[in-house]
């Protein structure tokens, strides 16, 4: 979809498989305190990062098990994570310098020149040349890859309380609190605000998303907006019904959606979980088992075919809970698809059951944007993703109930 075009939202949406079945369990063995509650910080190809009080994890085993890791500073073990180009980045929250990266999956850690600092870097993105990083102060910071030297590409941004970027094709958006929407045009190096039909009093961002073609925002005050133009205008929206009292967060991995809203449950505060794998036509709700009283927006990631997600300090002793089967086929139906070697530099074989030979494939990077298509020709084909930047991809066959395949690019 483009967009300028846009399918109903529609409301819950019952399936077979995995969403009606699927538990989630606990999955804290390793990690000794978490009194503070603990965070998900993403993966690098082999291992999966994650925080309890002062001390960063990891895990070569998707969670199952964990083990500590050096912080990349004392008793500071990292706010955000992202894997590009062979390197896991750490964010840091206050420290001299709020950037580092590692090759050895946190054994060590390095520097980076022009680091942001005295700030908490909220998060990264990548796109096919360089990587970026967003903070509470001191706005964009950009480096190109593999990620050496950083400077601040804040030109236009006169906001620079950044709680989130989005990239849409070449464009790139930054949400900040207090000034609404930015985009960008040229790769970050100047910014204009994309409001128009943005009330002032909805300047304070908390969301934005693409879906299906759209882009979508809410404010911290309860604004909701969606754009049709890519951001150059905004109208009013009225939200799902799934929001409750708002929306916490919105995460995407691929073509799967997921969104925790907040809600009242026994007189209490709940949050719950959704997912759509139809980029919002229908939505799913995972919540399942989840039973302590509040979440508070504590983090959705996706990794290796299972969603986790990490219970704070409002909620002590959780820690993390992990539910697998979350791609929206279930175990029994959906059919492998092999890919070899993986990770891969360049060209990678793609093997299919006979059924899904003449299916249409689609590449998608970490955001969901389509990276390559094609049709599956053979039981056995090539695709050469040497063009593609160093990261982490989904391949879908989308014929014969094919499993999604996720692929690293070195």
């Amino acid at each position: 979809m483009s967009l300028h075009s846009r399918r109903p939202l529609l409301g819950l949406a019952l399936f077979l498989g995995p969403f009606c079945t699927a538990q989630w369990s606990q999955t804290n063995t390793g990690i000794t305190d978490l009194s503070q509650g603990a965070q998900v910080l993403g993966a690098s190809s082999t291992q999966l990062f994650a925080k309890a009080g002062s001390t960063l994890y990891r895990s070569a085993d998707n969670g199952t098990t964990w083990s500590v890791a050096t912080n990349p500073v004392a008793l500071n073990p990292t706010e955000s994570g992202f894997a590009v180009g062979g390197r896991y980045f750490a964010g840091l929250n206050a420290s001299t310098d709020c950037i580092y990266y590692t090759t050895d999956n946190g054994d060590t850690w390095n520097t980076v020149a022009g680091a942001p600092q005295a700030t908490v870097v909220r998060g990264f993105l990548a796109n096919g040349t360089h990587v970026f990083a967003y903070a509470s102060t001191g706005g964009v910071f950009r480096s190109p890859l593999p990620g050496d030297a950083w400077t601040t590409v804040n030109t236009g941004l006169y906001n620079t309380n950044v709680i989130g970027m989005l990239l849409v094709g070449n464009d790139l958006y930054a949400n900040t609190i207090g000034g609404g929407v930015f985009i960008s045009t040229d790769g970050g190096s100047t910014w204009d605000d994309s409001n128009t039909g943005i009330s002032p009093s909805d300047l304070n961002g908390e969301n934005l998303w693409l879906m299906d073609g759209d882009l979508f925002y809410t404010a911290q005050g309860g604004g909701k907006y969606t754009s049709t133009d890519g951001g150059t205008t905004w109208t009013a929206w009225a939200g799902l019904p799934q929001f409750g009292l708002g929306l916490l967060e919105v995460k995407r991995y691929g073509t799967n959606l997921y969104m925790e809203t907040r809600h009242f449950a026994g007189g209490g505060l709940r949050d719950s979980v959704y997912l759509s794998t139809d980029e919002g036509a229908s939505w799913t709700n995972i919540t399942g088992n989840l039973s302590a009283d509040d979440l508070n927006g504590s983090g959705i990631v996706e990794n290796d075919g299972c969603v986790f997600i990490g219970y704070n300090l409002i909620s002590p002793g959780q820690g993390i809970y992990r539910r697998c089967g979350s791609t929206g086929l279930s175990e029994e139906s959906a059919q492998a698809v092999s890919v070899f070697p993986n990770p891969v530099e360049g060209v990678i074989a793609v093997v299919v059951p006979q059924q899904a030979i003449g299916s249409p494939y689609r590449v998608v990077d970490i955001t969901g944007a389509e990276v390559l298509r094609g049709r599956i020709r053979g039981a056995q084909v090539e695709l050469d993703l040497s063009a593609l930047a160093a990261g982490t991809y989904v391949l879908r066959v989308e014929g014969g109930a094919m499993a999604p395949v996720r692929v690293v690019k070195r």
